[in-house]
C-alpha cells in the first residue's frame, strides 16, 4: 500500500492546491480576454488598452525574485494566503474603476499578489511530487489552468456583456475567496534545514539552470498573450459571433496533451513536447493572420493547444529537475518571470502593432518569436547535455533528494 502510494501524485494536499489553483486562473481568465474592451470603454486606445493589460506583469516581476527567496526560507502556505488577499483586493479595486488610471494602480496591485501566488502554488504542488514524477505533477498541476480557461472566458464575456464589468470583477473577486477558503485545508510545507537564515542574494534570487527555460517561456508568452487579450475583439471585427467558443476548445485540446506530456517529459525528455509545439503554434498564429471565419478559428483554437498549452508545464519540470528540492521556489520564480515578461511585452507589443498595422500582420509578425522560441530551446538542450548528462544524472539527483526530503 506505501509503494502505491509512493507512485501516486494524488494526495488531499495536491488536490487541493490544484482546486486553489483553478479558482486562481479562473479569476484571472475572466479579467485577461475582458480588460482590454473595458480600458477601452472608458476612453482607451488600443494601445492604451495593452498597456492595461499587461501592466500587472510589471509588478509581478518585481516582487518575483523576492518571492522565490521567501519561499525557500519561510512558511509557504502563509506566503500563498497573503498573496490571494492582495488579489482580491485588486479585484475588488476594478470594481470600482472608472479610469484607466484607477486600473493601472489595481493592476499593479493584482501583479503582486499574482506574483507571490503563482509561484509559491507551483513550488508547494511540486513538493508533493513522489519520486521521478515532477514532470507529471506539474503537468497535472496545470490543469487546472485549463479548467479555468475552459469556464471563465466565456463567464467574463457573458458578465461583462450582460451586467457590466463592475458585476464580473466582483464575481472574479468571489472566485478569489473561494480558492483562500480551500487554501485553508493544505498542511503547512516544512522549511528545508538550514535554509531559514538563507541571505538575499544573486545566486539565491535566479536560478542559472532555470535561465534559458525562462527566455523560452517569455517568447511564447509574447505570442500567446497577444491571442488572448485582443481575440474577442478581433474575431468581432471579422464578424464571428461566438469568438468565446475558441477558449473552449482550447481547453479541450489541452485536456488531451497535459493528460499525457507530463510523462512524455519524465520518461522522453522536455524536446519531445516543445518543438511540435512550436509547428502548431506557427500554425494558430498563421490561421489568425489570415482569419476570415470561424472554422478557421476554432482550427486555430486546437493547434493552439497541441502548440502552446504543454509550454509552461514543461519548461518548469525542466527548472524544477535541473536542480534539489530546496531551491524549487527559485525555479518557479524563476521561470514565472519569463512568463510574466511575456505577458506584458506581449500584450503591450501586440496592442502598439495593432496601432501601426492591423491585427492580421500583428499575429503573422508573431510567429517570429515562437520560432525564436524553439531554436533557443534546442540550443540550451543541446549545452546542458554536454555539460550534465541532464536527465539520467539528474532525475537520479532528485531522486536522491526527494527521498532524503520525505524520510
Amino acid at each position: 500500500m506505501s509503494t502505491e502510494k509512493t507512485e501516486s501524485i494524488w494526495n488531499k494536499d495536491f488536490i487541493l492546491l490544484l482546486i486553489v489553483n483553478a479558482f486562481v486562473f479562473m479569476s484571472m481568465h475572466m479579467l485577461s480576454t475582458t480588460i482590454a474592451k473595458f480600458s477601452m470603454i472608458l476612453n482607451g486606445t488600443e494601445a492604451v488598452a495593452g498597456l492595461v493589460a499587461g501592466v500587472f506583469s510589471v509588478s509581478a516581476i518585481l516582487v518575483r525574485p523576492i518571492c522565490g527567496n521567501l519561499i525557500d526560507r519561510k512558511k509557504k502556505k502563509k506566503i500563498y494566503l497573503i498573496a490571494l488577499l492582495i488579489i482580491m483586493a485588486g479585484m475588488i479595486g476594478y470594481s470600482f474603476s472608472s479610469s484607466n488610471t484607477a486600473l493601472v494602480v489595481f493592476r499593479l496591485i493584482h501583479g503582486v499578489g499574482w506574483g507571490f501566488a503563482t509561484t509559491t502554488g507551483m513550488t508547494m504542488a511540486s513538493n508533493t511530487a513522489p519520486a521521478g514524477k515532477v514532470g507529471e505533477c506539474v503537468g497535472v498541476y496545470g490543469l487546472a489552468n485549463v479548467l479555468a480557461m475552459a469556464l471563465a472566458p466565456n463567464l467574463g464575456v457573458f458578465l461583462s456583456e450582460n451586467y457590466g464589468y463592475r458585476v464580473m470583477s466582483a464575481v472574479a473577486a468571489s472566485v478569489v475567496l473561494c480558492a483562500i477558503a480551500a487554501l485553508f485545508a493544505v498542511k503547512e510545507q516544512a522549511v528545508p534545514e538550514g535554509r531559514g537564515n538563507l541571505k538575499l542574494s544573486p545566486k539565491n534570487i535566479i536560478l542559472k539552470e532555470a535561465l534559458f527555460p525562462s527566455v523560452v517561456l517569455l517568447l511564447n508568452g509574447m505570442a500567446y498573450t497577444s491571442i488572448t487579450t485582443f481575440l474577442i475583439i478581433y474575431a468581432q471585427s471579422v464578424g464571428i459571433t461566438r469568438p468565446g467558443l475558441f477558449f473552449t476548445i482550447y481547453s479541450v485540446v489541452i485536456l488531451f496533451v497535459r493528460f499525457f506530456s507530463g510523462r512524455v517529459v519524465d520518461r522522453k525528455g522536455p524536446e519531445f513536447i516543445i518543438i511540435p509545439g512550436a509547428f502548431f503554434f506557427t500554425g494558430c498564429l498563421l490561421l489568425l493572420g489570415g482569419l476570415k471565419n470561424s472554422t478557421m478559428l476554432y482550427l486555430a483554437a486546437v493547434f493552439l493547444g497541441l502548440g502552446y498549452s504543454a509550454t509552461l508545464s514543461t519548461l518548469m519540470a525542466v527548472s524544477f529537475m535541473r536542480t534539489s528540492m530546496d531551491r524549487r521556489g527559485i525555479a518557479s520564480s524563476t521561470i514565472n518571470i519569463g512568463m510574466d515578461l511575456g505577458v506584458g511585452l506581449g500584450s503591450t507589443f501586440a496592442g502598439t502593432l495593432i496601432v501601426f498595422f492591423n491585427y492580421s500582420t500583428t499575429y503573422y509578425l508573431l510567429c517570429f518569436p515562437v520560432i525564436a522560441a524553439a531554436l533557443l530551446f534546442v540550443i540550451d538542450q543541446i549545452s546542458f547535455k554536454n555539460k550534465s548528462g541532464f536527465y539520467r544524472e539528474h532525475d537520479t539527483h532528485n531522486l536522491r533528494t526527494t527521498e532524503e526530503a520525505s524520510s
